[in-house]
């Protein structure tokens, strides 16, 4: 614009060449915010429908992980690769979405059997390692009729989905183990073998003893799972997370809860009252170790001591969150039937107040 105004040439032409100015950058800002501003009303949506929560496991496209933040422009992910991959919110919100529900996902594998093996025989066995592996309502499906051989799809509900990939990894080790125990050959269906063998001979390994072997420095060290390790930033994420919102909606929860017990009898309030200032003070100890853990660094700039005392206070602070939350649903429930049977019997004396004002 200097430039423009020592020039020597007329007021009009200047104008002209800044009217051509300000259209061009109007253009260029206008082309270059619109995938800005489309994150951004996507993250609004987001927020609206709240179809995940940080720590959730999410499938976008090719990426699944679990949720480790969440942002108004884009949504980070732990892979299963421990790797954070940042997603922006207009893809979240333009291809599908699979969230896995905290309550339970079904989890599944496909093994293909010969033609020579009873069906019945093959279904208990999976069946039985459905069971082992702690799923509820196992089921086993026969997918497809294949040439060679037969697909068989086995699954079932797994409840607690904090491990969720050694789960599926455990399935498919008590699939094999119980297949080759009912002596069921697991074999390729254009498995071929130049060696002259005995038509006996079956291709199920031997059944290996396993071997134990402990060290005492594995009492003073913090076992972890695979999930851990993988997901590390997301879990602490989540902890953090419903720590917070336990703190930011405890006063209101309380003061409804205070409402409720003022129409009780004088021992039930006071028995009420006392655990109420129990949850009260480990929703205090709640905030302490929120701000102490807000005060460390970044989790990848701690030391090794510094990481495991991290992760024990991540423990500790994820069992008091669950306590708090157990123990308040609890407390809701008993006053609840409390004040239930206080307005029944109320009623109750009305009615025979009312009875004998007829007699």
């Amino acid at each position: 614009m200097f430039v423009l105004f020592a020039l020597p040439i007329s007021g009009e032409s200047k104008q002209v060449i800044i009217s051509a100015i300000g259209i061009v950058v109007g253009a260029t800002v206008a082309l270059s915010s619109t995938t800005f501003v489309s994150n951004g009303m996507s993250g609004i949506m987001l927020r609206l429908a709240h179809p995940f929560s940080v720590g959730d496991y999410i499938r976008s496209g090719d990426v699944f992980g679990r949720v480790s933040r969440t942002n108004l422009l884009y949504t980070e992910i732990q892979s299963i690769d421990r790797d954070i991959v940042t997603i922006p919110n207009l893809k979240l919100m333009s291809t599908p979405l699979t969230t896995i529900l905290s309550s339970g996902t079904i989890i599944s594998t496909n093994v293909s059997l010969g033609y020579d093996i009873p069906h019945e025989s093959i279904e208990q066995a999976l069946l039985d390692a459905a069971k082992k592996a702690g799923l509820e309502d196992p089921f086993v499906h026969v997918l497809e009729l294949g040439d060679f051989s037969v697909t068989y799809k086995v699954g079932g509900l797994l409840k607690n989905i904090a491990s969720l990939l050694t789960d599926k990894s455990n399935f498919n080790r008590l699939i094999l183990d119980s297949l080759h125990e009912s002596q069921i050959e697991i074999v390729s269906p254009t498995f071929m073998n130049q060696r002259v063998l005995s038509e006996e001979r079956l291709f199920v390994p031997p059944v290996m003893k396993e071997i134990e072997i402990h060290t005492p420095e594995e009492d003073y060290m913090i076992k972890k799972s695979p999930e851990d390790v993988i997901f590390d930033l997301a879990t602490e994420a989540e902890v953090i997370d419903k720590a917070q919102k336990l703190v930011l909606d405890f006063g209101d929860q309380i003061k409804d809860l205070e409402e409720k017990l003022s129409g009780l009898p004088e021992d039930i309030l006071l028995e009420k009252k006392q655990e109420i200032e129990i949850l009260k003070k480990k929703e205090k100890d709640i905030e302490k170790m929120l701000d102490a853990i807000k005060e460390t660094s970044h989790p990848e700039k701690l030391t090794k001591s510094e990481g495991i005392i991290r992760l024990k206070a991540l423990e500790h602070l994820r069992s008091i969150v669950e306590s708090v939350n157990s123990e308040f649903t609890i407390l809701c429930d008993d006053v609840g039937k409390l004040c239930l049977l206080e307005e029944s019997d109320e009623s109750d004396s009305d009615n025979e107040a009312d009875s004998k004002r007829l007699e």
